[in-house]
């Protein structure tokens, strides 16, 4: 009980005082865990394991800890370029010597980074009307272009920028009014709601066409986290909780969906068509969906790996050689990425170096839980990895599975740091509306189109668009047809 109550304390502090990396301590004893000492290791049965790379491999060179620099990065090549000529005086242009005047032999360039904020315009559309003046009928008229909004005010772009700025930008809709209001726009807030909220409308059978692709692949990754839903019927806070559930295809499609509570309809509902790996954390919730054996579960080892990282306190000895051994996993994964090795080859690669790996960490947790109390937290860890064995070791079954689900916590992240800053969503209409936009700014970020660019196109012809061929604006597909280049600094641009 002590030990619990002390093993609690110890994430409690590391919450609110600690990092959240979970590297591992330095290989200096001295400069180990703030509230033990790692011991040196000893190595299982006498064999010590070259956790850098697999057996029968070269490691992987030692970096320096000095990089070398050359110099100031070049601002980019696509930016525009005003040339400014500098000259020198008129009377320095004359040779003091000689008399002649001097001529050009060379020149010294500097860039500075400028800018020039976001100018408002307006686009003003004044169609002739013409008629016979004869006949005083027969009367013609250019019609309106497209646009995403009858009888409104906003443009394709406007509309593009405000979802961009809430969703991949994070900015609740108040600091966006006061945005407007320095360019001299009075907006209400309930107006950029209806706005948001008719964007969603327009853009929902794109993100219904994502769900349709996502039931036809082989793998889905998911996660979920919470949201606070304000409800006035609610007494006396005025709020409830709900849940963001995001799934990712193997097509890189992301797609959110909203739910009022934290119970396996949700994904239950979202999943019912679906055939084939879902990879997620244990939540009791799933256990359902896996139940008919027509969905077949995928562990994550980050999320294992994450409960023995939190014993080192308290057990940094046994603690420690865990997260070398499954640190040997992720060596696997990482060699085979450096090396590039093909998917058709990466299922061998697996058998061939993983598996064996796989057999030790299980040889060492079943001879530790011998030792260890069930209900210690390190017991705690090692019965959470048992139990999920099977479904951590499904990953070696196929080269296109992952070794863990990080793929999905690094999207839902997006929203969750959106989350930090408007806080909450206004209604249950308000987050599912959340949830359309969400999917199709991420999906955009993960397939490196900049969301901007693609919701001003799909805004300007939505309306005119087949709906048989709704397929061809989902971001990865819109992205090869427009050819728009990748984004710099997104995963399509490395």
């Amino acid at each position: 009980m002590v030990m619990a109550l002390q093993h609690e304390n110890a994430l409690l502090r590391r919450m609110l005082f600690g990092r959240r990396s979970e590297k591992l301590p330095p290989d200096d004893p001295n400069q180990g865990l703030l509230f033990g000492r790692i011991e040196p290791q000893e190595p299982v049965d006498g064999k010590e394991e070259n956790a850098g790379s697999p057996e029968d491999e070269e490691p992987a060179p030692r970096r320096s800890g000095r990089q070398n620099h050359h110099g100031r990065r070049p601002l980019p090549t696509h930016l525009m370029r005003c040339v400014h000529e500098i000259h020198p005086a008129q009377e320095e242009l004359t040779c003091p010597s000689c008399g002649q005047s001097k001529t050009v032999f060379g020149q010294d360039v500097t860039e500075e980074l400028e800018i020039i904020p976001a100018k408002f315009f307006v686009n003003r559309y004044v169609r002739y009307k013409y008629a016979c003046p004869h006949c005083q009928g027969s009367v013609s008229q250019g019609p309106l272009p497209p646009r995403p909004l009858d009888k409104g005010i906003p443009g394709p772009g406007f509309l593009a920028d405000l979802i961009a700025s809430k969703y991949a930008e994070h900015l609740p809709l108040y600091r966006l009014q006061q945005r407007y209001q320095r360019a001299g726009l009075e907006l209400s807030l309930s107006t950029l709601c209806d706005w948001v909220a008719h964007v969603a409308g327009l853009t929902a059978p794109i993100v219904e066409a994502m769900k349709k692709m996502m039931l036809s692949s082989r793998k889905v990754h998911t996660d979920d986290t919470p949201i606070t839903v304000l409800d006035p019927s609610v007494e006396p806070v005025g709020s409830r909780r709900g849940y963001m559930w995001v799934y990712i295809s193997e097509f890189e499609d992301v797609v959110f969906d909203f739910t009022n509570s934290r119970k396996r309809d949700g994904p239950a509902s979202f999943l019912a068509d679906y055939r084939g790996y879902l990879q997620a954390d244990a939540f009791s919730g799933y256990d359902g969906i896996y139940a008919g054996g027509l969905i077949l579960e995928v562990a994550c080892w980050a999320h294992a790996r994450r409960k023995f990282y939190e014993t080192l306190v308290h057990y940094p000895t046994e603690a420690q050689r865990i997260l070398e051994l499954i640190g040997n996993l992720y060596a696997v994964e990482s060699r085979a990425k450096k090396l590039r090795v093909p998917d058709d080859m990466l299922l061998a690669w697996r058998q061939r170096f993983s598996r064996r790996r796989l057999e030790r960490l299980r040889q060492y947790l079943d001879d530790l839980s011998l030792q260890v109390l069930p209900k210690s937290p390190l017991g705690q860890a090692i019965t959470y990895t048992l139990k999920n064995w099977k479904a951590l070791n499904r990953y070696t079954e196929a080269a296109w599975l992952s070794i863990d689900n990080n793929v999905s916590e690094r999207q839902i992240k997006q929203l969750v740091i959106g989350r930090k800053n408007w806080m909450f969503a206004g209604s249950e209409d308000g987050a599912r509306n959340a949830a359309i936009l969400f999917s199709l700014v991420v999906s955009c970020k993960l397939a490196g189109v900049d969301p901007f660019a693609y919701l001003k196109d799909v805004l300007t012809r939505i309306s005119t668009h087949p709906a048989d061929r709704v397929d061809q604006l989902l971001p990865r597909n819109w992205k090869n047809r427009s050819g728009t280049p990748a984004v710099p600094g997104t995963p399509a641009a490395a």
